[in-house]
């Protein structure tokens, strides 16, 4: 046998080595920290997967993940070879079903990596596409019957049906006739729900060990698309729920055991998160804003919910019609928002106190009755409520979150 023949017989060996050994992590429960670690034992060093924003997907070894991505992020080239500190490192960007990922090894032994690196990334990359390939279309699989199953629910069924839907609602880990929730969620701002929103949910909701059922929900054409679901009636759920705030709006139904009930569950959710579009509309921006559970929200709240808002805002036009000045109608506003202490009012606005006596008495002049009484207070409060609930956001400083329990009743 010539040296050649030798050198290749010795190469398809390694090969054939390095492919049994990667194809073995295949089959874990978790293929792709199964195939990082034994990319690491092959190299003898480290391995790590990141996304294409740099986040780690899988990490094992003692090499500086982080100190790699750097180098990496300031090349476009597919493939890298560079050291950082007395680590060897080759990468190679690879696409996959959900982006680009970044496959990366490294070795404190520059010869390991000139040996065996190439064939270490070309199977890697081989299996990691085959794993992503799997889970994608087990993933895209979920996703339909999940959307099948709720847009059922959302069509209503008659009580003899229900075990049915409890039994196909199990395979998706909800314990059978245990409370759940309905969810009407909305992106911050007037944009609508998308794709991509429904996968960030269910992830974020999966890394909680949560059951849950979405889907895109747009009740008319006029309106933006909402993302509905339905999740457990439960603390992990009110925990998620409470996770979501900075990015969206979450309106929930109250809590019910029977599935026919859903379709009035979802008219719920969706009035809740018309109330959360409300207070989020007089809230500054970077304001938390926790959800709104229609049983927990106050008299208030409730009451103009279920009045028609054409009709409402003209009653409340007409309410405040004599109060025409921009400037006592903000003074009424914060100083409802601050509980009636004209201390605190002041201090809001930059005034005087006496400044402040003086404005709320022009108040009183023209809306004809004392702003402390009952019937005059109930006027205000109703007339700018959510004008008033988002000034108190900004008057205690403090997470929305917080605010929206203070006021909803049997939290």
């Amino acid at each position: 046998m010539s040296q050649a023949d030798s050198d290749e017989l010795g190469r398809l060996q390694t090969t054939l080595e390095i492919t049994h050994s990667l194809l073995s992590a295949v089959s874990s429960t978790d293929p792709v920290t199964a195939l990082v670690a034994r990319i690491a034992t092959l190299c003898r060093g480290g391995a790590a997967v990141y996304d294409e924003e740099g986040r780690v997907v899988a990490n094992t070894g003692e090499a500086p993940a982080n100190l790699i991505w750097h180098e990496i992020a300031d090349s476009l080239q597919p493939d890298l070879s560079f050291t950082v500190g007395r680590w060897s490192v080759r990468s190679r960007r690879v696409s996959l079903q959900d982006g680009v990922h970044v496959i990366a090894i490294s070795s404190r032994g520059p010869e390991t990596i000139d040996l065996i690196g190439g064939l270490l990334l070309d199977t890697a990359e081989r299996l990691l596409g085959a794993v992503h390939g799997i889970q994608y279309g087990a993933s895209q699989r979920d996703r339909r019957d999940n959307e099948q199953l709720l847009a059922a629910l959302h069509d209503g069924m008659l009580p003899a049906r229900e075990h049915r839907f409890w039994a196909r609602m199990a395979q998706f880990q909800f314990p059978a006739y245990a409370p759940i929730r309905t969810l009407e969620i909305s992106p911050r701002g007037e944009t609508s729900a998308a794709g991509t929103d429904l996968t960030s949910l269910a992830s974020s909701a999966r890394a909680a060990g949560l059951p849950l059922l979405i889907m895109l929900h747009r009740s008319t054409i006029e309106v933006t698309a909402t993302a509905s679901a339905i999740v457990p009636d439960s603390p992990a759920s009110d925990q998620w729920m409470h996770s979501l705030t900075a990015e969206y709006l979450v309106g929930s139904s109250a809590p019910t055991t029977s599935l026919t009930e859903i379709p009035t569950s979802v008219r719920e959710a969706e009035t809740a998160l018309h109330i959360a579009a409300g207070w989020a509309a007089a809230t500054p921006s970077p304001t938390p804003l926790a959800p709104v559970l229609i049983d927990r929200i106050d008299l208030s709240t409730w009451l103009l919910s279920h009045v028609s808002k054409r009709q409402l805002d003209q009653r409340i036009e007409r309410t405040l019609a004599p109060l025409d000045s921009v400037q006592l109608r903000e003074t009424l506003i914060t100083y409802l928002a601050a509980e009636q202490n004209i201390t605190r009012t002041a201090e809001a606005l930059f005034l005087h106190p006496n400044t402040v006596r003086y404005r709320i008495s022009r108040v009183e002049q023209a809306l004809g009755h004392s702003i402390t009484s009952a019937f005059g207070l109930s006027n205000a409060i109703l007339a700018l409520y959510p004008a008033i609930m988002g000034r108190y956001a900004e008057l205690h400083n403090e997470p929305r979150s917080r605010q929206n329990a203070n006021h909803q009743g049997g939290s």
